[in-house]
């Protein structure tokens, strides 16, 4: 009977320390995932502000122009807005999935999650933020466009009212 209850808290014992393993690789995968991906942060944010100013630049377009419902403006100044929301909004969305592979990060590294949960965000999280950076390219070609069509619209307007 002594026996059989060391053979039991030696399993025990095994099955809780083998629990606790780490994989290194694994945890560093995630560290350079994030760590790479965080650099890209600050890149999206200044893209926002570039985005949030073209915004205010077109809200702020002379009222004849405004006014004009055969100009397009109309359809472009929604278009802008739908970008400018857009853009925040999946910045913000990138941020959030970040820091929640972050967490996941410092939990498996603290033993709260096994390996295959860990496994399972880092793919997981990691594809839904490469498809926000593609995302995010997208709508800033796009508003890349919004902006020629807004010169090319200031200057017919222009050239109208001179």
């Amino acid at each position: 009977m002594k026996h059989l209850f060391s053979i039991f808290f030696f399993a025990l014992l095994t099955v809780l320390v083998s629990c606790k393993k780490i994989d290194q690789d694994l945890l560093s995968q995630m560290n350079n995932t994030v760590s790479e991906m965080h650099t890209r942060t600050e890149a999206f944010d200044l893209n926002t502000q570039g985005i949030v100013q073209f915004a205010n630049l077109v809200d702020a377009a002379p009222e004849a122009l405004k006014n004009d419902t055969l100009s397009g403006f109309v359809k472009l100044h929604e278009k802008v807005t739908a970008l400018k929301i857009k853009q925040e909004g999946t910045v913000r969305e990138y941020k959030e999935l970040l820091a929640e592979l972050q967490r996941s990060a410092e939990e498996y590294a603290s033993g709260k999650i096994t390996t295959d949960q860990a496994r399972s965000q880092q793919e997981s999280l990691k594809g839904r933020l490469t498809a926000i950076e593609a995302l995010l390219e997208h709508v800033g070609k796009l508003n890349e466009e919004a902006q020629t069509e807004y010169g090319k619209l200031m200057a017919e307007f222009k050239s109208k009212t001179e």
